[in-house]
Order: C-alpha cells, then structure tokens, then sequence
C-alpha cells in the first residue's frame, strides 16, 4: 500500500519490531526493580523519590510501578495479534508510546512524572558516583556526564517519537484494510418480493413411470 512504509520496511513491520523492543526493555527494567528490592538498593533504571523513607509509599511506588511495567508489556503483545485480531490491538501500544513521550518531558523537570525505565539525570549523577567508587564528581567529569545524558536522552524520545508515529500508522493501514476487505467482499443479493414474483418458475421435473 502507498504511504504504509517507514525507512525499508512496512509499518506494520516497524511497529512489531517496536513492540518487541519495549517488551524486551520493560522485562529488563523489571529485573532491575526485582534485584534491586532482593538486595535492598536502588535499582539503576528506576528514580525512586524521597518518599521511599516511608515504608508505606515505598510499597506503593514499587507496586505502581511493576503493574505500570506490566500494562506497557501486555500493550506489545496486543501488537503481535494485530495481524489477526484488527487494529484495536495496536491502539493502546500508540497509546503508552503517547503518554511515555509526554511524561519523558515533564520528567525533566519531576522525576516523578517518568514511567518506569525512564531515563532521569539524577540517576545518571548516581549512576556515574557509583562507577567511580561513591565519589563526589568534579566539574570536568560532571560536564561530562550531563552531555552524555542530554544526547541519550534525545536519542531516547526520537526513538519514542519514531514507535508512536509508526503505531499510528500502522493503526490506520490496518483500519483501512479492514474496509477494503469488507467492500471487497461478495455479497449475495436475495430479490425482492415483486422481483421474486416475476422470476420464471424453473423447468418440471418428469413425472415418475413405473416400469
């Protein structure tokens, strides 16, 4: 079809391979979170905020987040139905690509606001301190670690920004399908009842004779 290609591949294609990369990275991030409650610290893929003092809004936040990550995950299976099921399945995976772009952006500003696995720069602070050996950064590495972060980070929405566009169109490549499918269709027209009453009675059959 003209119009449902994104760089070399069909955009029902594009969007499956999206869907499996998020699959892949949400299980990765839930291994995280999962070893990072085993051993009692600070998952590297997941900011956790101040209110993790409080035992209470630590288990919230945690479990928040695991259903959050297994929303995200079962919107990618619907992708790999689509084929069979229509382009309602597609919808919801569009949806959370939606919302993880827009919260990727406010989370700039509140960590809070970011899904899980979300990149954030105090994490990347963290995460930079830890592979030095808990060590306060100087302002050479500090620089050097905030440009790091602000290339991943927009390498990080494109790639959002590119899964939400080929899920909207592959959402409507898949809709209109379905309509060239259905007027496609043969459908049988039965005759009206003046149409029936002037239809030819058909031939007799020939009356049985006994031998």
């Amino acid at each position: 079809m003209p119009g449902s290609r994104s760089f070399c591949c069909h955009v029902n294609t594009a969007t499956r391979a999206s869907a499996i990369v998020y699959l892949v990275y949400n299980l990765l991030v839930a291994v995280d979170m999962t070893t990072g409650i085993i051993q009692k610290k600070d998952p590297i893929t997941v900011s956790f905020t101040e209110m993790k003092r409080n035992h209470g809004n630590c288990v919230f936040e945690i479990t928040t987040n695991f259903i959050t990550l297994l929303l995200m995950s079962f919107s990618s299976v619907l992708v790999m139905m689509s084929h069979r099921k229509g382009p309602m399945c597609v919808m919801p995976f569009a949806l959370f690509m939606f919302l993880d772009v827009a919260l990727s952006l406010l989370s700039l500003f509140d960590t809070r606001f970011g899904l899980p696995g979300t990149p954030t720069y105090g994490d990347t602070l963290r995460l930079a301190s830890n592979l030095k050996g808990g060590v306060e950064l100087d302002g050479e590495e500090l620089s050097r670690v905030t440009l790091i972060f602000g290339v991943l980070f927009v390498m990080y929405i494109l790639l959002k920004v590119y899964m939400l566009h080929v899920s909207t169109r592959c959402y409507y490549a898949l809709k209109e399908e379905c309509i060239s499918e259905a007027e496609s269709s043969v459908m049988a027209k039965l005759p009206s009842y003046d149409e029936a009453l002037k239809m030819k009675p058909e031939a007799m059959l020939p009356k049985y004779q006994e031998a």
